[in-house]
């Protein structure tokens, strides 16, 4: 009797282990390898909240053959970009994964290139899913932005509150 006694605790104790561990308190472990590769930005721009302001499109003024994320399996990312009439320039640093999000965090000495780029670090990005898939990484992130150091085309413009819209998907290659 003590033999089943025993048993039947150690079965109730792994059924308890089981269901734990699926408790959304308990993240399931998500690697950096399962997103490594290329990634292009379909959509990079800055809409202000006031209508009379045209959006920024950063892609425009981007040289996007040269412009991509690339995620390493390490848990390090580079991006590239390229505006067009400079040189291409990277900003580095690492990311963290979760099963919706994955956040990228610059190295430092970076603040200037993300600014550029109208980024901030850490950057939070959704991992959007199609058909069990993953499609790209999205987001949308509410902040003011100073146009006229951005570009020429909004000279007088005062720092605007807007959202930016980010948008990537993995490469085909």
């Amino acid at each position: 009797m003590q033999k089943k006694t025993i048993q039947y605790l150690i079965i109730l104790l792994s059924i308890t282990t089981i269901i734990s561990a699926c408790n959304e308190e308990n993240p399931v472990n998500v690697l950096p390898d399962e997103v490594a590769g290329n990634y292009v930005f379909t959509e990079f721009r800055f809409v202000p909240d006031a209508a009379a302001i045209q959006p920024a499109d950063i892609l425009d003024t981007l040289v996007t053959a040269n412009t991509y994320l690339r995620l390493i399996a390490g848990g390090q990312f580079i991006l590239n970009y390229q505006f067009i009439g400079s040189n291409e320039a990277i900003i580095s640093g690492d990311f963290s994964i979760s099963l919706d999000n994955i956040r990228l965090r610059a190295a430092p000495g970076s603040e200037a290139r993300l600014v550029s780029l109208l980024l901030n670090s850490p950057l939070d990005l959704k991992r959007v899913f199609d058909n069990g898939e993953e499609d790209s990484f999205e987001a949308s992130v509410q902040k003011t932005v100073d146009l006229e150091s951005y570009s020429s085309r909004y000279a007088g413009v005062p720092p605007v509150r807007g959202t930016l819209r980010l948008r990537l998907v993995r490469a085909t290659n």
